[in-house]
């Protein structure tokens, strides 16, 4: 009888004296970052020096470089969503097989880089950018080397808006306008 008190005073000693803690069933990650796959070399938390930095080094290699592949490995999230209405899917291959066929054939002259946020506490990188055809030729290669063909591109203003998650590139937008040559402004555009 003694033997058995001893026994339960015994774990109930250790049971109190042991930090508590509970079994986390695995389950699905919650947070953006994680669930839309950013690569390691971005973060989920940033101040918004260390976001405009982020921004600038991938609008750099983005449109005045036209290292896509270095700019999309490096900031875009694996499940990116893409909402431009030239690419056929959302996810950063399917973004960088469609920009492959198109950059290549642009100069892209990036006037304005900038970040700012909206009353949620979103977080946008936006890019003002002047697309000038290098030439009509409308062949082109996709990122995996297949040939096809891509839509004619004619001069125009481009605005990239783009939410970011610390300074992971999650969620695209853009806006583009065909700069005709008879706007009535003399300075419309740019």
């Amino acid at each position: 009888m003694h033997l058995q008190a001893l026994i339960t005073t015994t774990i109930l000693l250790l049971t109190t004296s042991l930090p508590q803690t509970t079994a986390t069933p695995l389950s699905q990650p919650t947070d953006e970052f994680t669930l839309l796959n950013c690569p390691n070399t971005t973060t989920p938390t940033a101040s918004p020096a260390e976001q405009l930095s982020a921004w600038i080094e991938f609008t750099d290699l983005m449109y005045t470089h036209q290292r896509l592949n270095e700019a999309m490995t490096k900031y875009v999230a694996g499940g990116y969503i893409n909402h431009a209405p030239v690419v056929s899917s959302t996810g950063v291959h399917a973004t960088l097989n469609e920009l492959t066929a198109i950059v290549p054939r642009v100069d892209s002259q990036l006037l304005r880089a900038f970040v700012g946020y909206d009353t949620a506490g979103n977080v946008f990188g936006v890019a003002h950018t002047r697309v000038v055809p290098l030439s009509t030729a409308t062949e082109s290669r996709t990122a995996d080397g297949e040939g096809g063909h891509a839509a004619e591109v004619k001069e125009s203003a481009l605005v990239d808006i783009i939410r970011m998650v610390g300074t992971c590139l999650v969620e695209h937008w853009d806006v583009q306008q065909t700069v005709e040559g008879d706007e009535v402004n003399p300075i419309a555009f740019f």
